[in-house]
């Protein structure tokens, strides 16, 4: 399996939670999206990146993944356009992914490196379609999240869009992102916690980790 992204630093602004700018959105928004993906398993909302005062909303249901995005009409109504990447039926499934704080052991590490282990120092973080802070993001989860996100887009499969989300600060955050291509969607959800001194890479995480068909 491809080795692991290398951790980027989460930067933290104070900022309204996700709670905040979902009740930013129009009702027949969140109506739409319910009609399309069914009630919400995971969301998030937040500020988006271009429309510097308005949000943006990602919701995985049983039925797809909704991606809202605000734009302004012909007419200069502000409105929020909607993406929907719906799934095979009963095609959603979920793992769960834990990890314990952990400080490395140098010394043994450095023992069991050797040997039959220099292949898989080796290997390398999957080459994928995404930007360098994505891959930092992603490098904060444990390897097992990480290949779980990224292992249906290895081959042919390219990554068409994705996003993620985090709220909180060092100690203490809450996280949720999503990787989509035009067969598979992957969406990851959790909590992390950090005691002070340890790594990111060595915090600890409980995590749900999802998978769906989509249909085309």
């Amino acid at each position: 399996m491809p080795a692991a992204h290398e951790a980027g630093p989460l930067g933290f602004v104070p900022s309204p939670d996700r709670f905040h700018w979902w009740g930013e959105l129009h009702d027949d928004v969140k109506a739409y999206v319910e009609r399309k993906v069914g009630p919400a398993i995971e969301w998030w909302a937040d500020l988006h990146e271009r429309e510097r005062d308005r949000p943006y909303a990602v919701v995985l249901g049983p039925n797809g993944l909704a991606v809202t995005t605000p734009r302004v009409n012909n007419q200069g109504q502000r409105t929020q356009s909607v993406r929907i990447d719906p799934f095979v039926p009963s095609s959603i499934k979920h793992a769960v992914v834990l990890q314990q704080a952990t400080k490395p052991r140098g010394g043994l590490r450095s023992l069991v490196s050797r040997g039959k282990d220099e292949q898989s120092q080796q290997s390398v973080p999957p080459q994928l379609n995404l930007t360098q802070e994505m891959r930092g993001v992603l490098g904060n989860l444990p390897l097992e999240a990480q290949q779980r996100l990224q292992t249906p887009f290895l081959g042919a499969q390219a990554i068409t869009h994705y996003r993620y989300y985090y709220y909180g600060n060092d100690e203490k955050l809450d996280l949720w992102c999503y990787l989509a291509g035009d067969k598979t969607v992957t969406f990851a959800t959790g909590h992390r916690s950090l005691p002070n001194g340890v790594d990111p890479q060595h915090a600890s995480w409980r995590l749900t980790c999802y998978q769906a068909d989509v249909a085309r």
